[in-house]
């Protein structure tokens, strides 16, 4: 191998300041800009994390009261929500609550949000939110441990109008 040790060839300046220093310095260097770099990234993430607990009974059977749900906001700031997603919102009513909801159409930057039960408060009630309203989009139940996993996309979304019989 050309300009290694032994070779005979002149590495160069800075092959060779690092040759010259202790290895465990060289070692301690790479690891400290390693872990300033990870250290960046993991605040990176952690501030797009957040987590909620679900309060009403309008997303069973998917989401029950005392669900404890991890979500996560880095998702919408490459795409729009989807039809099926579960987000976090605040209630058009109540700015300071907030909703976990089924997003069921998107149209002109504005959201139709449905609960997954039959009685739900929703935008059936206060009608679409705009987009810019989404907050999160939730990712990862952790509470229950025997109901814990990710919160997949529904493949059906409830009807905008409930027939009945």
């Amino acid at each position: 191998m050309e300009g290694h040790r032994g070779s005979g060839e002149d590495p160069g300046p800075v092959i060779r300041a690092v040759l010259a220093r202790p290895a465990w310095i060289v070692a301690a260097a790479g690891a400290a800009a390693v872990s300033v770099g990870l250290g960046f990234l993991g605040r990176r993430v952690l501030s797009d994390l957040d987590a909620v607990e679900v309060s009403g009974r309008s997303m069973i059977p998917t989401l029950r009261p005392g669900d404890r749900l991890l979500v996560e906001t880095w998702t919408y700031r490459r795409r729009l929500p989807q039809v099926g997603e579960v987000v976090v919102a605040p209630d058009p009513r109540a700015p300071t609550r907030e909703l976990v909801k089924r997003v069921a159409a998107v149209d002109d930057g504005r959201i139709t949000l449905r609960g997954d039960a039959a009685r739900s408060t929703d935008s059936r009630r206060f009608g679409s939110v705009p987009l810019a309203a989404i907050r999160a989009r939730a990712a990862f139940r952790y509470w229950p441990l025997a109901r814990a996993g990710l919160i997949p996309p529904a493949i059906a979304v409830p009807p905008a109008i409930a027939v009945s019989d």
